[in-house]
């Protein structure tokens, strides 16, 4: 059976396995420059079967564009090219949906030591650019856009989808003009990943200030709390556990502001911390 308006499997399509904490996410699509996107955006993250089933995706082709099938049906008429972030969001809020013992902070994390840093805080701040740079320098790549946190212990989980950094954020001034600036993926060997649940030995959340020189500032408990509270993902859902457990984290982890104008510099004060 070819797929098409009844969204019916064909020969045609791919099917690919996302796994997170031993559950998998299977996608299928008769789209290759989606089937693509999506080995490439998941690759340390493909597994080659389902032992335990988190949901589906189906992308397909229809007459003057295409279809997804879904926790939430859409058709759309555009390129194809625009459903990419999109398909790639609807697997982790499926993921989230699935794990709603976990608190999902919009931050990126990498491993040291048996160490967790998160680096914590919304778009256009250079969490990407920070995390993957800390990669380049010898830490292990985590994830670079959602952590997930043990409820029961101030531990985080990877994530390790394909980080995405901006262009020009290697530079000295990665973030001028932010929302027009093309996005590259970056690839972390995959000996470099690492795959083991690690506890969280700090938080920094970064703020990019051109032109202004590093400064890396210790928060209190309050302000930290706050900080996590503003970048949880799974807040809706959760609400006063997603209060509790921040206040939790706060008091038992280090938690830092880092102003600053060239990534470099920020790294730098991020690789000092104990």
């Amino acid at each position: 059976m070819q797929s098409g308006q009844n969204g019916g499997t064909s020969d045609d399509d791919v099917e690919l396995h996302v796994e997170f904490d031993g559950r998998q996410i299977t996608l299928r699509t008769d789209v290759s420059e989606m089937s693509d996107y999506l080995r490439r955006t998941f690759r340390a993250m493909l597994v080659p079967r389902v032992s335990e089933s988190a949901g589906s995706f189906h992308l397909y082709r229809i007459a003057g564009g295409y279809a997804l099938q879904g926790p939430e049906p859409l058709e759309f008429t555009g390129g194809i090219e625009a459903l990419f972030d999109h398909l790639k969001h609807e697997v982790l809020f499926q993921f989230i949906r699935s794990r709603p013992d976990l608190l999902w902070l919009h931050s990126g994390a990498v491993e040291r030591d048996g160490g967790a840093v998160l680096v914590s805080g919304p778009s256009g701040e250079g969490k990407s650019t920070l995390v993957t740079l800390l990669c380049e320098r010898g830490w292990r790549f985590m994830s670079d856009d959602v952590a997930p946190i043990s409820m029961d212990a101030d531990e985080v989980l990877p994530y390790p989808q394909s980080p995405l950094r901006r262009v020009k954020a290697r530079d000295q001034t990665p973030f001028i003009g932010i929302g027009t600036l093309e996005r590259e993926q970056v690839v972390i060997p995959l000996d470099a990943i690492q795959r083991g649940v690690v506890p969280v030995r700090a938080i920094v959340f970064p703020v990019f200030q051109e032109r202004t020189d590093a400064v890396l500032s210790r928060l209190s408990e309050g302000e930290a709390a706050l900080e996590l509270l503003r970048n949880c993902t799974s807040f809706a859902a959760q609400k006063s556990v997603a209060v509790d457990r921040a206040s939790r984290i706060a008091h038992a982890v280090p938690a830092y502001r880092i102003s600053y104008g060239a990534a470099s510099d920020a790294t730098r004060l991020i690789r000092s911390l104990k």
